[in-house]
C-alpha cells in the first residue's frame, strides 16, 4: 500500500511514513512524537513545502527537533527547531558536506560562526550553539557524511528584500532607521577587524518585537573577511579568484577583486540606502560583469533627481552619493561617522525632531502598522 498523497494530509504528519493525525492542529506547541518511525511530526503544510528534506523531524544534537524548513540553496538550508532544553523556537543554519560544494559550504559556515560568536550589538542576530552531524556511514564501503550545524535566535518577521520588493521603496524615516541598524551592527564588526562583503537586501532582517516595533538585523557573516594575513591562496572560499559578493551591492575595489576595509561595507551600505529611498539599486543590468563595470567607472544618478516624487533632502541625497563614491578614501570614514552624518542631514533637512526620530537614539527601533502581513521568504539575494 503506497503512502498517502501529501494534498490529502492535515494537522501533523511523519515525514518518513507519513502518518498523520488530523486531530492534531499545525499551530501546536507540544511536540508530538510518530511511535513506528520516531521522528517529530510536522505541519502537512511545512512536508508539503519541504518533502524529502532529510533533517525534518529529526533531532539535532540530541536537543534541537527540525520542525520546519525556512529556506534552502545549493549548499544547505536554515530550519525552524524547538529548542527542547530551553524550550523555546531556534533557527539551525545546516551546511551539507555532500554536497559539491561541500568544502565551500563548511568553510562559510565555519567562519559565520567564528565571527558571530565575537558580535555582540542587538543589531546582529546571535548564535547560540555550534556543532557537527555525522550521519550514514552504516555501510562500510561508504564514509559517513559529516555537515555542520549553526544555531541562531529565532527572528520573526522579514528580510528587508522581501519587503522593498512588495513596497517597492520606503520612507525617508524608515530607510534610514534601518541603514542605522545596519552600521551599529557594522560598528562592532569593525572595530574588531571584520568586514562583512556581502550586504545586500537578504541580509538585512527586519525582526518583529513586542508592542509592535521592529528593529534592523544583520545576517550571513559566512563570506566576512576576518583581517587575517597572510591570506591562504587555497582558501575554499575563493582568495585570489575573483571578486567576493553580490555585484549589485560590491565596492568598486570588491568588483576588482582588490583587498578591502571597512569603507568597501559603507559603500554597500549606501547601495541599500539608495534601494530603499529610490526603489532600485544605482546601477541595475541583468549581467553582474556589467554591473560591476558601472560600480568601478561610473557615478550613480543622485537619489533626489533619480526619484524627485520621493522629496528625498538634498543633504541626504549627498550624503548617499557621498557613501557611493568610488574612492575608500571619500566616503565616510567610518559606520559612526555614516550615522552622524545620517542625523545631520536629517537635522539640516527635516528639521532635529526627524533627526532624533531617525536615530532613536542609536540602538532605534521601527514603528509599523500592525496591518502588515509578512510575505514568504524569497532568497535568491538578487534584489
Amino acid at each position: 500500500m503506497g503512502r498517502p498523497a501529501l494534498r490529502s494530509l492535515r494537522g501533523l504528519v511523519c515525514p518518513r511514513c507519513r502518518e498523520s493525525k488530523p486531530e492534531a492542529a499545525e499551530g501546536t506547541t507540544s511536540l508530538v512524537v510518530c511511535p513506528r518511525d520516531g521522528l517529530a511530526l510536522v505541519a502537512a503544510s511545512v512536508l508539503a513545502d519541504a518533502d524529502g528534506d532529510p533533517f525534518l523531524g529529526t533531532t539535532i544534537a540530541g536537543r534541537y527537533v527540525v520542525l520546519g524548513r525556512i529556506g534552502a540553496g545549493s549548499m544547505g538550508a536554515v530550519y525552524r527547531a524547538r529548542d527542547v532544553t530551553r524550550g523555546h523556537d531556534v533557527a539551525v543554519k545546516v551546511f551539507r558536506g555532500d554536497r559539491g560544494r561541500g568544502a565551500q559550504a563548511l568553510s562559510r559556515l565555519d567562519r559565520e560562526a567564528r565571527v558571530l560568536s565575537m558580535l555582540r550589538s542587538p543589531h546582529t542576530v546571535q548564535v547560540l550553539d555550534v556543532g557537527e552531524i555525522v550521519y550514514g556511514g552504516e555501510d562500510a564501503l561508504v564514509s559517513p557524511t559529516v555537515s555542520r550545524f549553526l544555531v541562531m535566535e529565532m527572528l520573526e518577521g522579514e528580510p528587508l528584500g522581501v519587503r522593498l520588493r512588495r513596497e517597492g521603496r520606503l520612507s525617508t524615516v524608515e530607510a534610514t532607521r534601518i541603514a542605522t541598524h545596519a552600521l551599529l551592527s557594522l560598528a562592532e564588526a569593525h572595530d574588531k577587524g571584520i568586514v562583512h562583503r556581502d550586504l545586500k537586501p537578504d541580509n538585512v532582517f527586519i525582526a518583529r518585537l513586542e508592542g509592535g516595533a521592529e528593529a534592523g538585523k544583520l545576517l550571513d557573516f559566512g563570506l566576512a573577511d576576518l583581517g587575517l594575513a597572510p591570506r591562504d591562496p587555497n582558501d575554499a572560499l575563493g582568495w585570489g579568484r575573483g571578486p567576493i559578493g553580490t555585484p549589485r551591492y560590491m565596492s568598486p575595489e570588491q568588483a576588482l577583486g582588490e583587498p578591502v576595509d571597512a569603507r568597501s561595507d559603507l559603500y554597500a551600505v549606501g547601495a541599500l540606502l539608495y534601494q530603499m529611498l529610490v526603489g532600485r539599486p544605482p546601477f541595475v543590468e541583468r549581467d553582474a560583469a556589467r554591473v560591476m563595470e558601472k560600480h568601478v567607472h561610473e557615478p550613480p544618478i543622485a537619489p533626489c533627481e533619480a526619484a524627485p516624487e520621493a522629496g528625498i533632502p538634498r543633504a541626504l541625497s549627498d550624503l548617499v552619493v557621498r557613501a557611493l563614491c568610488k574612492r575608500p578614501e571619500d566616503r565616510p570614514e567610518s559606520a559612526r561617522a555614516f550615522i552622524a552624518a545620517i542625523e545631520e542631514a536629517f537635522a539640516g533637512g527635516l528639521g532635529r525632531g526627524a533627526a532624533r526620530h531617525a536615530s532613536g537614539g542609536r540602538e532605534a527601533t521601527i514603528r509599523r502598522p500592525s496591518s502588515r502581513v509578512p510575505s514568504r521568504t524569497d532568497n535568491d539575494g538578487s534584489s
